[in-house]
């Protein structure tokens, strides 16, 4: 978890406290784990610097610490792999840079390659899955929105080590607003999803660590369903029956076999809340809107397991937080403060939306 000044480890199982890390002043940056949880990367703020720490995940002890130049985007790392610290361009276009753990050298640049006919390719994310590095860019011919614009998809798979390129999709379409890749990858790390485009869809399953297609698709009934998650065999997906009222939940391999399928009832809010989040086991999902108001309640879990209906509900008490809430009242133009769900090696956390001096319930 990530204080005021510093980060504190709890076993996810128990919340016990393992270890904390506390910094004299400025508080800290992005903290972010490498594959596999090992060792966790945090950034310290200075005066034109910034400070990398990397400490053992398991221990809180100290592994390495260097100060990084600002320009050099600490603070803006959203990728970490176990070699190196990914961090996009500052300003959209420019070159992907990626830095040493142990020693802060620069280890390797990607800039996107520019298309022919393109105003300039955009970087539009950067992230990983396992030890790959995968950058999304967008490109179009600079015509303006309202009228059809041709336009590209370019996402790429590097080598976190070396920043070799290992495979790239492209994809080109028309459409009268610009788009930009999406993308969903599943908790193994294993699948990784993308799509772009409007009435005319273009997705990929791929192997991230490969690039090699993965049999299938995700997402199919897009047009009657509402999508939920990706796991590693399949997705789930969604709809709301508003006539029973209930939410009807479907478990499908990539294949388009139907492997579960549950039913659980409507929440107050339902069509515009979170729709859960989906695991191997079944469905865990918040209630947190009182009825008729919409207004922020008390918070409940609830977990439903794969064929069956029967909704298994947790308190999850958030309420020692009320006093910091910014909108605990909802209303037709705007909701109120909704409470997420993290998971973590051993538990799912249930903590606030925004950033502050939070109450957080562990669930396993």
């Amino acid at each position: 978890m990530v204080l005021g000044d510093g980060v504190v480890a709890l076993d996810g199982s128990t919340g016990e406290e393992l270890w904390h890390y506390r910094v004299e002043s400025g508080g800290v940056g992005p903290v972010r784990s490498t594959p596999g949880g090992q060792e966790i990367m945090l950034t310290v703020p200075g005066d034109g610097v910034n400070a990398v720490v990397l400490l053992d995940a398991g221990t809180g002890e100290l592994i390495a610490e260097h100060e990084t130049a600002q320009e050099e985007g600490a603070d803006r790392t959203t990728a970490v792999t176990s070699e190196v610290r990914v961090v996009p361009p500052a300003q959209s276009e420019g070159a992907v840079e990626a830095y040493s753990l142990l020693e802060g050298e620069p280890a390797w640049t990607y800039e996107p390659p520019e298309r022919e006919g393109s105003a300039g390719v955009i970087v539009e994310d950067v992230f990983r899955a396992g030890e790959t590095v995968v950058v999304t860019a967008a490109y179009n011919d600079g015509t303006e929105e309202g009228a059809a614009i041709d336009q590209g998809m370019l996402v790429v798979g590097l080598d976190g080590e070396t920043g070799e390129t290992l495979w790239e999709v492209e994809q080109e379409f028309t459409a009268d607003m610009r788009r930009v890749p999406e993308y969903e990858v599943s908790p193994s790390e294993e699948v990784l999803f993308l799509g772009v485009g409007a009435e005319e869809r273009h997705e990929f399953l791929l192997d991230p660590a490969t690039g090699e297609e993965i049999a299938g698709e995700a997402y199919r009934d897009r047009g009657d369903r509402h999508p939920v998650g990706l796991l590693d065999d399949g997705y789930v997906d969604m709809a709301v029956d508003d006539d029973e009222p209930t939410a009807e939940y479907w478990y499908t391999s990539f294949q388009g076999e139907q492997m579960a399928h549950l039913e659980a009832p409507a929440r107050p809010g339902e069509e515009s809340l979170d729709p859960g989040l989906a695991l191997e086991e079944g469905l865990l999902r918040l209630d947190y809107l009182s009825d008729l108001s919409r207004d922020r309640g008390p918070v409940d879990a609830e977990f439903v397991a794969w064929g069956s209906d029967e909704t298994h509900v947790i308190p999850a008490d958030l309420t020692a937080n009320e006093e910091w809430w910014i909108q605990p009242e909802g209303s037709a133009m705007s909701d109120a403060d909704a409470p997420v769900m993290v998971s973590v090696p051993g538990a799912i956390v249930v903590t606030e939306e925004n950033n502050g001096p939070w109450t957080v319930v562990g669930l396993n």
